[in-house]
């Protein structure tokens, strides 16, 4: 058996990050001496902000499979990724806290949804597939037709983090979510170097492929983390650049697009994320304050992603909250960037194609940097955003920069994004620290019956 990856000290994993970190440049240093001090929005949800939840899981309701339990990533598409199954789980967490469902109903959905991720068919049954049918729970391609299409360890890492999450709030389900994460080969998610990898399955043959890009890759590392896997290279922020906007400094992915075949945009997804999720600490800290934070670089990138969209609107008096999203008109799906290619302000399709007029003000993104930063810019954003939905199917996509005009698509993502960025206001970061000794610890343990798939090994 492929023996990957050591296993780590409890110390080691609450200070990785910073031993990977060391030998950071003057560009890292510089936004670290200039991070915010910070105060979200906390409290009990206001009526309006409840009302704001309630159209967010309209559309949860509408997208709904019964026979799955799975919920389709945009609307009346019945299809889904890893990446939708975690948007999901955050969702049903919201419906709970806030009591659009009951008990009951919270316990049946869940256990739909764990009794698919228990008995879906694997890519090459190594790892999930990247996309579902969620009619019929059946491995598809992008176009929904029956296929095997290999995975994404960036995906399966967000899925990692939101059933850690569901742990946590629902510790009885433990066994069954370990007994679903058990079944997953790790070693094909993860290189003995600890960089993150991606297949893809062309003419029957596995094709694996470096995944992962500067923000994303660090996020996603924390649901590996919590599996006692380290992805250290997927973890260390260099190589990087740094650009400098509105007097802003962003740092950038310093790797050649052209040769790793990825787009290497900025955007504020994954710092949106870490926020809410985690306060920008490492992953055993429950305790830091909203203004502390234990991952100080992350939290100071975070903090320069957001000055520079509030110093545009300051100086250019244009609305920004920058991320990717899908479209009604070709090509579908891009990355509103703040950085990308060498050019600010420019929005990517997948091929590296610019759409510029495709720029979005994201209503998910609103959100959540309004739940994140207590500010006046914030302030305003959730003014522009906040009567862009129906109340009958859910938060569109969000607001055209060049225009204004609406973006009518749903998705899952924005509905979630809306969900946890208020169930952030009512309960602070979403993962809390270190759970109890559970199903997968034993498995661990046991010298007979350890479950491989370079998963932590304890005897040698």
């Amino acid at each position: 058996m492929l023996r990957c990856f050591v296993v780590l000290a409890l110390t080691f994993m609450v200070s990785a990050c910073g031993v990977v970190y060391r030998g950071i440049n003057s560009g890292l240093d510089t936004i670290s001496q200039s991070q915010m001090i910070r105060q979200g929005r906390y409290g009990e949800l206001t009526e309006e902000e409840l009302a704001w939840a309630t159209i967010a899981w309209k559309y949860v309701e509408n997208n709904t499979q019964t026979a799955t339990g799975l919920v389709n990533g945009i609307d009346n598409l019945p299809t889904t990724d890893m990446d939708g199954l975690a948007d999901y789980l955050v969702s049903l967490l919201a419906a709970k806290q806030f009591e659009f469902i009951t008990n009951k109903q919270y316990d049946e959905r869940l256990t739909l949804v764990l009794t698919f991720l228990n008995e879906m068919s694997l890519s090459q049954d190594q790892a999930p597939n990247k996309v579902y049918n969620t009619e019929s729970g059946d491995k598809v391609n992008f176009a929904n037709q029956p296929d095997d299409i290999g995975w994404s360890s960036l995906a399966v890492g967000r899925l990692l983090i939101a059933l850690s999450i569901v742990r946590q709030h629902s510790p009885e389900f433990s066994e069954y979510i370990d007994k679903a994460v058990l079944r997953w080969n790790f070693c094909e998610l993860i290189s003995q170097e600890g960089e993150l990898y991606g297949a893809r399955i062309e003419n029957g043959v596995v094709q694996r492929y470096k995944e992962g890009r500067l923000g994303v890759e660090e996020y996603t590392s924390y649901g590996y983390i919590d599996w006692q896997i380290a992805p250290i290279k997927a973890m260390n922020l260099e190589p990087y650049n740094v650009a400098t906007i509105y007097g802003v400094d962003i740092i950038f992915d310093g790797r050649d697009p052209r040769v790793y075949e990825m787009l290497r945009p900025v955007y504020s997804t994954p710092y949106l994320r870490l926020g809410l999720e985690f306060n920008w600490d490492y992953l055993r800290d429950p305790y830091s304050t909203d203004a502390t934070h234990t991952n100080h670089n992350l939290s100071a990138m975070a903090d320069a992603v957001y000055q520079v969209q509030e110093q545009r609107w300051e100086q250019d008096r244009i609305y920004t909250a920058r991320g990717e999203h899908i479209t009604s008109k070709d090509p579908f799906f891009v990355y509103d960037a703040i950085y990308g290619l060498g050019t600010p302000w420019i929005t990517l399709a997948d091929d590296g194609s610019s759409h510029d007029h495709l720029a979005l003000v994201s209503t998910r993104v609103a959100f959540q940097m309004w739940a994140l930063w207590r500010t006046d810019y914030t302030k305003r954003l959730m003014t522009l955003v906040k009567e862009l939905y129906d109340p009958e199917r859910g938060w569109y996509e969000g607001r055209y920069e060049l225009t204004g005009a609406y973006e009518k698509s749903l998705t899952l993502k924005t509905n979630a994004g809306v969900l946890e960025a208020l169930l952030y206001k009512a309960n602070g970061k979403l993962h809390k620290g270190r759970d109890s000794r559970a199903y997968r610890d034993v498995r661990f343990q046991s010298r007979f019956e350890h479950p491989g798939h370079c998963l932590v090994e304890t005897f040698r």
